[in-house]
């Protein structure tokens, strides 16, 4: 029996699934997808899949292939300079999960919607017409895509590590990643760590832990000489109402996550936060 294959339709099919695959899987490690990267990945897919369609890769030799081609995926959509091994290995095996999990609910939504007998035209024996793919497939999309929040929320807490130096003085925070956490400076739009001010007392003027103590900048702004030209009031909006805090810009910053450690660009703010947090957490830190 002869089988009609449209080149074009397999391999935007198989570009979109590897696009959808992706986003999940970056989703459940909280991994940023670039856009434009992640387009090329799933185009990159889309070209494996119609390749192996057409050389007939099959048995052990074709599984590896399957196995390389998704760490290339994996490394082209989300690898980066820092820890580029470790993030690729860490994505590649959850982006193979994915991928198993999405085709068998492919398989089984396309079963239970053919025992149906729905009235299209489309559902012909047990072949599979490329508009009848293209529901089962949104509808797989849709499944999965639910499935992978739910994980998500299901996760452990995700903390990090900082490494600051303020005003000379070296400090090291573990934060807490909160999407909540949305504070920025107006005037740069970096964002804003906001820290326990115990944790950081050490490193800072006294002056400006007093100013923090009582809430009031005014003072440290007007008395604090050349070290307030490294602080900026930002305005947090809070459960109990707008509060000023006074951000320091670091000499230097290093996050450690997952075990990759990269200089990042915040500001930290330092208030008073008696058990505001989880033992062993001293700062909030927005999620990726």
């Amino acid at each position: 029996m002869e089988t009609d294959l449209y080149a074009d339709l397999y391999f935007l099919i198989n570009a979109s699934m590897d696009l959808l695959c992706l986003m999940i899987s970056a989703s459940l490690l909280h991994r940023r997808l670039g856009r434009l990267r992640g387009l090329l990945a799933a185009a990159l897919g889309g070209g494996y899949a119609l390749l192996s369609l057409l050389l007939g890769w099959d048995g052990l030799g074709g599984f590896f292939a399957d196995v390389l081609a998704a760490f290339l995926l994996c490394a082209l959509a989300t690898g980066t300079r820092h820890g580029f091994w470790r993030a690729t290995l860490r994505i590649t095996p959850v982006f193979l999960f994915v991928s198993m999990t999405l085709g068998g609910i492919m398989t089984a939504l396309y079963s239970c919607l053919n025992r149906l007998q729905l009235p299209f035209d489309a559902w012909e024996g047990e072949n599979l017409s490329a508009w009848s793919f293209a529901l089962v497939g949104c509808l797989a999309a849709l499944v999965t895509a639910k499935g992978g929040r739910f994980w998500k929320r299901a996760k452990k807490t995700v903390t990090v590590q900082i490494e600051a130096v303020l005003f000379g003085t070296s400090v090291t925070l573990y934060a807490l990643e909160d999407t909540g956490n949305l504070l920025r400076d107006p005037v740069s739009g970096k964002s804003v760590i906001v820290a326990d001010l115990a944790a950081l007392a050490s490193a800072l003027p006294p002056i400006l832990v007093q100013a923090c103590h009582r809430g009031d900048c005014t003072h440290w702004l007007t008395q604090g000489g050349d070290d307030a030209r490294r602080t900026r009031p930002v305005v947090a909006h809070t459960a109990g109402g707008q509060r000023l805090l006074l951000a320091i810009l670091p000499d230097a910053l290093y996050i450690t996550k997952h075990g990759e450690r990269y200089a990042a660009d915040y500001l930290i703010a330092p208030t008073p936060m008696p058990n505001a947090l989880p033992t062993g957490l001293n700062a909030v830190i927005a999620a990726d």
